[in-house]
């Protein structure tokens, strides 16, 4: 079966189009190539440079293809940018991927896998957020996640599309064989600046925010290792193809963890301390985020394997330290 990967050259679509691969799928990667990387995808693997909201490449790609169903990751990510520039994120992340619903109903592709966000959640009520908890999204990056889940669930009931949306809490960590890891050209990722910060690569560590209402000041995230993110995105794809309905997941441990905990954990696993600077919480940033993620554990029969803070570190460094100049390296 052919499966589409939109933005399949970054951190997680490079993951998933791997594990695609390895399972006997034969991914289509779609990529801008902005942030993503050629290096990290799998030899062999089908590549066309693009984006989701140009109308004639859509219509040529699922010409020349029979696609079975699509994994959707194209999109911006950055939080604190998006509360700068969110027309960008609006554009990007909602407007430009109609197109690619509409090349679906065009060519009759009924799946798709959307990588949502616990995002659109905004500040928590409850210890653990299940998919039922109101979404008032506090940044515009959450809000065109939400938004695009909205339309979805519009393709749904008018043409018959079926979408399951996977709101991610913090995904994290690197391959385990230690092929492919996390490198964003501008990171702001919490556990890649530590490793950095760790191995030299970095003057220092930043902490944004240590009054937080937690149990040490520094927020709380709930960390997926990519792996097992990946997984779940196997099992939602292969349910949507024996007639699953469209529905929305959380993806995480129900555990928090906080960033003070990450750093100690960081400077354990490398064997040495860095500088480590206090600032100002960044706008846009929940004091907790928490997944409760029972409905997919009990639907799919999916449970984290990998996800102990301590494992994700350990796999994290172990990339950083033998990619010390990314995949051009």
């Amino acid at each position: 079966m052919k499966i589409l990967v939109t933005g399949g050259a970054g951190y997680i679509g490079s993951h998933m189009t791997r594990m695609l691969a390895s399972r006997g799928y034969e991914p289509i990667v779609l990529d801008t190539f902005e942030f993503g990387h050629r290096q990290a995808l799998p030899n062999g693997a089908t590549v066309i440079q693009g984006n989701v909201g140009d109308a004639s490449l859509i219509q040529r790609i699922f010409a020349e293809h029979k696609i079975h169903g699509i994994l959707h990751f194209a999109g911006y990510i950055r939080v604190e940018e998006s509360m700068r520039q969110p027309i960008k994120y609006m554009k990007n992340n909602v407007i430009a991927p109609v197109t690619l619903l509409e090349g679906m109903k065009e060519a009759g592709v009924k799946h798709i896998i959307f990588s949502s966000t616990a995002a659109v959640y905004g500040n928590p009520v409850t210890p653990l957020i299940s998919e039922d908890h109101k979404k008032d999204p506090v940044s515009p990056y959450g809000l065109s996640k939400w938004a695009f889940e909205e339309l979805l669930r519009v393709y749904d009931r008018s043409f018959a599309i079926r979408s399951i949306a996977l709101r991610y809490f913090n995904a994290a960590g690197a391959a385990l064989d230690g092929n492919n890891g996390e490198m964003h050209a501008e990171e702001s990722h919490l556990i890649p600046l530590a490793c950095a910060a760790a191995l030299g690569k970095r003057p220092e560590f930043m902490i944004f925010g240590t009054d937080y209402k937690t149990p040490d000041g520094t927020a709380l995230r709930d960390y997926i290792h990519i792996e097992d993110l990946c997984e779940a995105h196997i099992l939602a794809l292969e349910a949507l193809f024996s007639g699953h309905q469209s529905d929305v997941y959380n993806v995480g441990t129900g555990q928090g963890v906080s960033v003070q905990e990450v750093v100690n954990v960081v400077k354990d696993v490398a064997g040495k301390t860095f500088n480590v600077r206090k600032s100002d919480r960044r706008s846009g940033d929940p004091a907790v985020l928490v997944s409760d993620p029972r409905k997919l554990m009990r639907e799919f029969g999916w449970k984290p394997k990998h996800s102990d803070i301590r494992n994700i570190v350990e796999s994290a460094m172990r990339w950083h330290a033998t990619h010390p100049e990314g995949y051009s390296g």
